[in-house]
């Protein structure tokens, strides 16, 4: 009887398990994992390479010295959620990983299509892909269902994007940090703010009857059409926090007026094919000058993604 007990007493604590870095990652392998393609990203996985260069505006008003270089270097991945590598472009979730890379320092950016996320807490990020592995090859539609609706953060979330169009280019798609950071301005003072990526072409959404005609890799193909013609450009600007702002809680919105900044100009000028797909772009490579955001996602993320870098060479 006491072995049993023990037994159960173990498996209780097993199941309570804190959701920690290495756990999420064998949760994404168990829901994305392709034996037959271990080295393909788990979450992102689909996604296409360019370069271009950066110039910084409004140096002065910050202690960043890579911001105050004439000109950056920039790698860009252009991405989709999940880890399909033929999914359809037609997906509302997108990313942009960005490396801006300066004489001396790098500022790297991991950025999405939208302003906040489904997780407020590693739990609920590692629940939220957990609940949607199936179980005998049968997903739990009414348990997903369920928790979409209890869980605050993923209700929250669902709502807003509801609100999110599935843009036609990525020359039209605005992108998010998500997550707030702290900028040294000149005084030294550390400013909390989000920073956006907006497409100097202006936003623009598909309408469902273009959406059904688009082909499946439309955004790639869109892409190699306008840098053949002309730099894609985007607008690289901080939104300060304001005092009731929550700056530690990625899964709430910012209402109200907000002060921006402009940090400068990306101009993504060609396609570089594949190559940096096997690559990491770490969101906590960050120059002097820019500090780290305090929410209790960001360091998690940045573990997950060297875990999963790691079990991919």
């Amino acid at each position: 009887m006491h072995k049993i007990w023990l037994v159960l007493g173990l498996a209780g604590l097993l199941g309570a398990q804190e959701y920690d870095a290495n756990r999420i990652a064998d949760i994404f392998y168990r829901l994305n994992g392709d034996p037959t393609h271990p080295h393909k990203k788990i979450n992102h996985a689909k996604g296409f390479c360019a370069v271009g260069d950066f110039t910084p505006k409004n140096a002065g008003r910050f202690n960043i010295p890579l911001l105050k270089e004439t000109r950056l270097k920039a790698q860009v991945r252009y991405s989709l959620g999940g880890g399909n590598l033929h999914a359809s472009d037609a997906s509302k979730v997108r990313g942009i990983a960005l490396t801006l890379q300066g004489a001396k320092e790098s500022w790297i950016m991991v950025m999405a299509n939208t302003q906040i996320n489904f997780a407020r807490t590693p739990e609920e990020f590692g629940r939220f892909f957990e609940m949607r592995i199936p179980k005998e090859g049968k997903l739990n539609q009414a348990y997903i269902a369920e928790q979409m609706q209890k869980v605050p953060s993923y209700a929250n979330y669902a709502h807003y994007l509801q609100s999110v169009g599935v843009t036609s280019s990525v020359a039209h798609t605005p992108y998010y940090s998500i997550h707030t950071f702290f900028f040294k301005d000149s005084k030294g003072k550390l400013i909390p703010a989000r920073f956006t990526l907006q497409p100097l072409a202006g936003v623009r959404t598909l309408s469902p009857t273009a959406l059904k005609k688009a082909p499946r890799d439309f955004l790639e193909q869109d892409f190699k059409t306008q840098v053949a013609k002309h730099p894609i450009g985007y607008k690289l600007a901080l939104i300060l926090a304001n005092p009731k702002d929550p700056i530690d809680n990625t899964t709430k919105l910012w209402h109200g007026r907000h002060k921006e900044i402009e940090l400068g100009h990306l101009e993504v000028r060609h396609f570089s094919g594949d190559g940096c797909n096997a690559e990491v772009f770490m969101p906590n490579t960050l120059p002097s000058g820019i500090e780290p955001p305090k929410d209790p996602l960001f360091e998690v993320r940045n573990e997950v993604y060297g875990i999963t870098f790691s079990r991919r060479q």
